[in-house]
């Protein structure tokens, strides 16, 4: 079976890196997620998308979903938040006709939730929103889809993980989309941010507890720039590509990992780059195919490349 395409786009208009590319190569698109919405403690919602932008993707026949969050405006998921959705049924109906409404307003498909850092204690009345809000949404006719951290395992009290009930809350929604990325990340050593290995762990999890016609595999189009003293920085394919000709670093393949890296040296400080490239988005397809599940989501199309649109075109 051909893969869907669920792609997130970073932002609400027209003035995005990622712009050129939904022009260009919408015709393999499947599903649009506009990042981001956000709600508020007062349950209202910041961020309006662009019409224009609505309308030129459902001309290309792509559904348009609005990605919902808990972030908050210094950039962190408040757990606050969420622990007051899950329990303040007059807050969370609030807030569930203001996304409701927007969904009308802007003539959207679907909504996406981007709802992040809940309690582990509120595990149970967390499904409970999500099969609710769900049931609400089907019934004023929109998709629901939701993403969910990557797990291999089951641990309901890991501060990050533990609240998501991958069975649960993939029997209420439409698509889960697994945030198959972040493997390693700034804090961490270096390494893939979405290695073969993990990703397959991770997805044979999924599988287990999910329908396969749900799952999304996220799919990164980024990697990190480690400096040796730490902080990384996220770097995309084509400014990962130039940054290794400029300094003359030859490319490696981590045969265990899939995936490219090189090292330079500037103003005597070493960096170790990995990052996702055509060979690794290759191998990444070529393991959703074999999973036979409903498709894959890139994250995100601001860091989009030519060749990228030209691979997906054949699997897709």
């Amino acid at each position: 079976m051909p893969l869907n395409v669920f792609a997130f786009y970073n932002g609400l208009n027209e003035q995005t890196k990622g712009y050129p590319y939904l022009k260009r190569y919408g015709n393999l698109i499947n599903q649009l997620a506009l990042f981001q919405v956000s709600i508020q403690n007062n349950g209202t919602l910041v961020g309006r998308p662009s019409r224009q932008l609505i309308n030129e993707a459902h001309a290309m026949g792509i559904k348009v979903f609005l990605v919902v969050s808990n972030l908050t405006q210094s950039g962190q998921f408040s757990t606050a938040l969420l622990g007051r959705l899950v329990r303040d049924h007059d807050f969370a109906n609030l807030v569930w006709r203001n996304i409701r409404n927007l969904l009308v307003e802007y003539q959207c498909d679907g909504i996406n939730f981007d709802l992040e850092k809940a309690a582990p204690q509120d595990r149970s009345l967390f499904s409970q929103l999500i099969q609710s809000w769900s049931d609400m949404f089907h019934r004023s006719n929109f998709l629901v889809t939701i993403d969910v951290p990557a797990k291999d395992s089951d641990d309901p009290q890991d501060p990050w993980k533990g609240s998501f009930d991958y069975k649960l809350i993939g029997q209420a929604v439409d698509g889960v989309i697994l945030m198959t990325y972040e493997e390693h990340w700034p804090a961490s050593p270096p390494g893939s941010v979405a290695s073969i290995p993990w990703v397959t762990s991770i997805l044979n999890y999924a599988i287990a507890n999910i329908p396969r016609q749900k799952i999304y595999m996220g799919i990164p189009l980024y990697g990190y720039d480690w400096p040796e003293r730490g902080g990384a920085k996220v770097i995309g394919y084509q400014r990962a590509a130039e940054l290794a000709r400029r300094h003359g670093a030859p490319l490696h393949w981590d045969a265990i990992q899939h995936s490219l890296y090189f090292r330079y040296e500037v103003m005597g400080v070493r960096h170790t780059v990995y990052f996702e490239d055509p060979r690794s988005l290759r191998d990444k397809l070529n393991l959703a195919t074999q999973k036979d599940i409903r498709g894959v989501a890139l994250w995100e199309m601001n860091l989009s490349y030519p060749s990228l649109w030209e691979i997906l075109q054949t699997y897709v």
